[in-house]
């Protein structure tokens, strides 16, 4: 591949670099001169180069001195020993073999990858070996540098979904099919991230290592908490219900325990009585009719967060109507 190539096209730009963390000297001088600093040159989406600078953040510093860049997109809360277990082990036993990619700010390196090997680094108290850009990159610069530099384990689809609902409102976009022309993907993998999304976060982090549960979770998670919704039911309830199931368990098999809390999820949605909650709704008409078969009624509930139309007997015709303008209302509304 020619230097021209972008950040994203070719990966090897950053994950190929010398696996050497120290430099030793060439001449029986040690004393008179320093090692050279290891660099390395980052070629970013827009065909610009801008050096690195090899680090080692000695293991002792590694929490005072680095921090996440507020671009990453890891999920730093679901950050814990299970959700790093691939990594884990091999840090503790050799220390880290790939740099995290970062730049410098107020005496900080902020991480732009590679926050899971700093967190183990933490852990195990290890050192940190990073590139160091400077801080100058673009926001384009830095999204396509976490793109080509992901290693281990890739964004989920809430991670990535959080990241689209982002673009979306930076864009004006109102509807996924929007974003998904945009990014040039399909709106089924628009759709997909952005349900992910939209999972209450007390639901999903019932789950061990919640980032990485299986992405088929996902659409059954958020049908299940659309029923609680639709139903008016309580959602807190249910998480503790569920937490007060899973909390003396023992988790052996990370895998084996995300199935178990899906099915005591599912288990306690189904268990829910079909009446709405005792909390009650206020329901009135909105027109009288001389037939006493046909109705339009609004019901809100005792917050007043939640509303339901209600009509029988209406025309369809009219029913299109109806629909059609919420539909229109409801594309502007932020």
């Amino acid at each position: 591949m020619s230097d021209e190539q972008h950040i994203g096209s070719d990966k090897s730009r950053y994950l190929n670099a010398p696996k050497r963390t120290e430099v030793g000297h060439r001449s029986g001088l040690a004393g008179l001169k320093s090692a050279p600093r290891l660099k390395k040159l980052f070629t970013l989406h827009n065909g610009i180069k801008l050096e690195a600078e090899h680090v080692i953040v000695p293991a002792e510093r590694v929490e005072q001195e680095t921090a996440v860049h507020p671009m990453n997109p890891r999920n730093q809360e679901a950050l814990s020993l299970n959700a790093v277990r691939d990594i884990l082990e091999q840090i503790k036993a050799r220390g880290v073999d790939i740099e995290g990619v970062a730049v410098k700010r107020n005496g900080i390196y902020l991480l732009i990858e590679g926050s899971r090997r700093r967190f183990c680094c933490i852990q195990a108290v290890k050192e940190l070996p990073l590139w160091v850009l400077p801080d100058e990159l673009s926001a384009e610069d830095i999204k396509s540098i976490i793109t080509a530099a992901q290693t281990s384990r890739r964004f989920s689809y809430r991670e990535v979904g959080f990241q689209y609902i982002q673009l979306m409102q930076e864009n004006g976009f109102t509807k996924n099919d929007e974003l998904a022309i945009f990014l040039g993907i399909s709106h089924v993998s628009v759709f997909k991230r952005v349900q992910a999304a939209r999972i209450d976060s007390s639901l999903i982090a019932l789950f061990p290592d919640y980032e990485g549960i299986p992405n088929s979770f996902y659409s059954r998670l958020f049908r299940l908490q659309k029923f609680i919704e639709n139903n008016n039911f309580s959602l807190t309830d249910v998480v503790d219900q569920v937490r007060k199931g899973i909390d003396s368990e023992d988790i052996d098999d990370v895998a084996e325990a995300q199935k178990r809390v899906m099915e005591k999820v599912t288990v306690a949605v189904e268990q829910l009585d079909d009446k709405p909650s005792s909390k009650g709704w206020d329901t009135h008409d909105l027109a009288s009719f001389d037939n006493k078969d046909k109705y339009a009624r609004i019901s809100k509930n005792a917050s007043g967060r939640k509303t339901r139309f209600e009509f029988n007997r209406i025309s369809n015709e009219l029913l299109a109507e109806f629909e059609a303008f919420i539909t229109e209302k409801l594309s502007t509304e932020e």
